[in-house]
Parts: structure tokens; C-alpha cells; sequence
């Protein structure tokens, strides 16, 4: 074998084990490794780490897990007294952006959607930021995104198919 074909065979190695790694890595919830009524608050930092945020509701816990920077997913996972997962729920869906209101605060948008991945600020409207949420709709990503007024109040919202950026071919 020549080194050629050595290097090739090499990166093709390399290729593969990164595929596997990011399989280890994956979506645990979506494989069924966590089950409601069975898994227990142990199962969950085993299977899914440190969850990004605790919150408490009454007697409950909802453990936040958004999967990766701007992963695609973010999980809210209610915790019952008994330490045991009740509810998994996939909050970035279009039910979810489309209680989003007009008037709404940041913390109340991140109560129903969770952190968002990305923020900006346009030079024409100063005051205002902008900040979205990636996900998937029909194997597609795309993007929510929430415009806040001076006020930090929601000004508008909207999906918005990142391909129709920048003259994207896609």
C-alpha cells in the first residue's frame, strides 16, 4: 500500500470513529434510554449530564437540556417529589413559537422555549435584539427568531429558513 492510499484509508478511519463518537453522543430521549415513570434523576445526569437549568414548580423539578450550542432539540424534563422523570417535552415545536405574543418579556420566551443559541443587533435599530432558536421542521433546519423592543419586550417573531440567507445555494 502506497502512502497514498495509507493517508486515504487513514482519514477514511478517522471519518468513521467521528461518526461513531457523535452516535455515542447522541440524542438519548429520542433512542429511549430515558422512559417516563422509570427513570430516575441518576439515569438522567448518567445519560444526559448536568442538565443547563433547574426549575422549580411546586413540588416538581423540569430539568432544561438543550442539545448541543444550537442544537436542534432542548428538552424540558419534569423531576417528580419521588426523584423519578414524569414528562419529557420537546419545546422547540411550532405549538411552542406560536405562544410567543407580541409584549412577551425574555424570561417569559425562555419559560416556554428554553436558551437561545444566537443574538444580534442591527445597526439600523439599535435598541432592538434579536435572538433565535434552531430547530427542525421537515428535515430541515431552520431558525425562530424573536425581535425584542427597547424595552426587552417581543416585538415580533417569525421562522426563518437559513438557506435564504447570504445567497445560500440551498
Amino acid at each position: 500500500m502506497n502512502s497514498i492510499q495509507s493517508l486515504v484509508r487513514g482519514a477514511f478511519i478517522v471519518s468513521l470513529f467521528s461518526a461513531l463518537l457523535s452516535l455515542a453522543g447522541c440524542d438519548r430521549v429520542a433512542t429511549g434510554e430515558l422512559q417516563v415513570g422509570q427513570s430516575t434523576v441518576a439515569d438522567m445526569k448518567l445519560k444526559m449530564g448536568e442538565p443547563s437549568e433547574v426549575r422549580r414548580n411546586a413540588d416538581r423539578e423540569v430539568w432544561v437540556y438543550p442539545l448541543g450550542p444550537e442544537g436542534v432539540k432542548t428538552y424540558f424534563m419534569t423531576v417528580g417529589p419521588t426523584g423519578t422523570l414524569e414528562k419529557i417535552d420537546q419545546v422547540l415545536t411550532e405549538a411552542n413559537f406560536a405562544r410567543v405574543q407580541n409584549g412577551m418579556t425574555h424570561d417569559e420566551v425562555v419559560a416556554i422555549l428554553g436558551r437561545h443559541g444566537k443574538e444580534q443587533r442591527y445597526a439600523m435599530s439599535i435598541n432592538e435584539i434579536t435572538r433565535s432558536w434552531k430547530y427542525n421542521a421537515n428535515n430541515a433546519d431552520m431558525f425562530f427568531e424573536v425581535t425584542y423592543d427597547g424595552n426587552g419586550r417581543v416585538k415580533a417573531s417569525a421562522s426563518v429558513d437559513p438557506s435564504l440567507y447570504r445567497g445560500s445555494s440551498k
